[in-house]
């Protein structure tokens, strides 16, 4: 009962830390509490642990006659490796699908998204249509803004875009190469559209593959310029010359007009998550600041630290345009992957919690059996034995038991990571030697828990162990 009130106010705690900690994606999380339910629940655990793990085993040995003492001792140390064995299963399982998890978070965490989002500020800019509702009015105004950003000390670059990578925001279109695409749904192509003004593919670090960046004249709204990334280059034209090629966007048999020319090739980039594959993209320069929704700035200096500025820059422009928020770009792309940090998180806890309980579980009947051995280890060592072998003796009972936990945490996490990789990401892959690495933890921590026992057992005084007996 103690145990189980303890693990209530733990848990109480936990309520109180995980809402700050959890990423805001997760539904009401910060509305559960740990409530008298909760409380009746534990207490209910409690008292079935007490009754099943203390008056079982009393009544089994008060049943127990003085001449199957011995039987019934080796039938228990049975029972007791049984469970040791069960804890190590359930310790290696949970430690190899959270190893699991981590692996496939830290190769998300190495995805190249195609741009060098460190030193990039992103600010979300939205004028009123009642004060500027003509495209016009937008564009000059967009531009001063640029203009003004350009200024601050340690900017380095500054432009505009309409749909800005992993801000939620997705401009998806059509494009095709050739008049038949126009008329021709399955010859169409669908592709992110982005629309930019200034230097906005250069202040993301967009890598150029072939080509020209986009020039300041050809902004306006007549521009019949393009860029397109690897992936809808290799798609519209896999075998011949991209630069200079014409596209149509968002071509249809009632507006078949809107045909652009390349003139350059980028790094293809992910515009949605780092999870899947990177997006095919083109970017148009016509109308870029009279649609731009999004202001973006690469800086020598913390991105963050420019925010203040930012926000002075554009407020000097016009008084009355709000900047909804400012971000540092590689922060934004974090948030797309906090429910995956999330779970890794709270896996590790979990799994540092069951390898302390395997530990002392494995600890706990070593020594409890060591003890009842005292007689036995005496009379060995009476009789010749050394401390090296009574070491290997005791040594090996224990890890043999924590052997074959490890065979049974190994099936048991195969079959774990085939239900689990049905409903989450991250399970598909995992290195062979984050595999060893989490299965070395746990045998190096079930060794630790052998070692105190085993050294205990080298010290018997044979002449006192006979005596005790």
């Amino acid at each position: 009962m103690l145990g189980g009130s303890g693990g209530y106010a733990l848990t109480v705690a936990a309520w109180r830390i995980l809402p700050a900690v959890a990423p805001a994606s997760i539904p009401r999380l910060a509305t559960a509490r740990a409530d008298w339910t909760i409380l009746a629940f534990a207490m209910t655990v409690a008292l079935a642990s007490g009754l099943l793990f203390g008056i079982a085993p009393a009544l089994r040995s008060s049943a127990t006659g003085l001449g199957a003492r011995g039987a019934a001792s080796e039938k228990h140390d049975r029972l007791r490796g049984a469970l040791v064995a069960g804890e190590v299963a359930i310790t290696l399982t949970l430690v190899l699908t959270g190893g699991r998890f981590l692996a496939g978070f830290v190769d998300l965490l190495g995805k190249d998204a195609g741009f060098e989002a460190d030193r990039v500020l992103a600010s979300v800019v939205l004028p009123p249509l009642e004060r500027y509702p003509t495209p016009e009015q937008r564009d000059l105004l967009f531009r001063k803004f640029v203009e003004s950003v350009r200024t601050l000390p340690g900017v380095q670059t500054a432009g505009v875009v309409d749909a800005l990578p992993f801000s939620g925001e997705n401009h998806g279109g059509y494009i095709a190469a050739d008049p038949a695409g126009i008329t021709d749904p399955n010859a169409r192509m669908i592709d992110e559209v982005d629309v930019v003004g200034g230097d906005y593919l250069q202040s993301m670090g967009v890598r150029l593959r072939e080509g020209r960046w986009f020039q300041p004249e050809e902004t306006r709204s007549s521009s019949d310029v393009a860029i397109v990334d690897e992936i809808a280059a290799q798609r519209l034209w896999p075998r011949g010359k991209v630069l200079g090629k014409r596209l149509c966007v968002n071509c249809s048999p009632q507006n078949p007009n809107n045909w652009k020319r390349v003139v350059g090739v980028v790094a293809a980039t992910r515009h949605v998550s780092l999870d899947g594959p990177a997006e095919a993209s083109v970017y148009l320069a016509a109308g870029g600041f009279a649609r731009a929704q999004f202001l973006v700035v690469r800086t020598s200096r913390p991105p963050a630290d420019l925010i203040p500025a930012v926000r002075r820059a554009i407020a000097g422009v016009d008084p009355n345009q709000p900047v909804l928020f400012s971000v540092p770009l590689n922060l934004l792309i974090g948030d797309t992957i906090a429910d995956r940090r999330f779970i890794v998180e709270l896996l590790a806890a979990t799994g540092i919690l069951a390898l302390i309980l395997a530990m002392a579980g494995v600890y706990g009947v070593l020594s409890y059996t060591t003890s009842r051995r005292t007689q036995e280890i005496g009379v060995r060592m009476a009789l010749g034995a050394t401390p090296q072998r009574i070491h290997a003796m005791v040594f090996g009972q224990g890890m043999t038991t924590v052997t074959a936990g490890f065979v049974l945490g190994l099936g048991a996490t195969a079959a774990t990571v085939r239900i689990l990789r049905g409903v989450l990401v991250g399970l598909e892959g995992g290195s062979a030697a984050g595999i060893w690495i989490a299965a070395c933890l746990v045998a190096v921590t079930a060794a630790a828990g052998c070692w105190i026992p085993v050294r205990r057992a080298m010290r018997i005084d044979p002449m006192a162990a006979l005596r005790g007996e």
